[in-house]
């Protein structure tokens, strides 16, 4: 499955040498940041990406990381993927993930 989604923003963090990306899903139910090692992958502002966490699979970027947090009661998920943190907020969760779970995002950007 996965989340068709649009990059919203990207900011450059002041400290450390990573981007922020903050993604809103297609029908509006989902929004996601997630820490991006700088210049990794060409994302824009207005770019749409499908968003898939679960089994690894291939993608145009790929990362494999921890789920630390769901809250149901707050509608939120955090997961880290070795220090990089992607922040979930949601409506109704999409994803079948568990606390202390691996978990693989992947990301696919359209073909040009």
């Amino acid at each position: 499955m996965g989340i068709e989604a649009t990059l919203e923003t990207l900011e450059r963090d002041p400290v450390f040498d990573i981007e922020v990306a903050k993604f809103k899903s297609k029908d509006g139910s989902l929004t996601l940041s997630l820490e991006l090692p700088r210049d990794l992958i060409d994302l824009k502002k207005g770019s749409k990406v499908l968003i898939d966490l679960g089994e690894e699979g291939e993608g145009d970027l790929v990362m494999k990381g921890v789920v630390y947090k769901v809250d149901e009661g707050e509608k939120k998920i955090e997961i880290s993927f070795h220090g990089l943190w992607m922040r979930i907020s949601y409506k109704k969760n999409p994803f079948d993930l568990e606390e202390g779970k691996e978990v693989y995002l992947v990301m696919k950007l359209p073909k040009k």
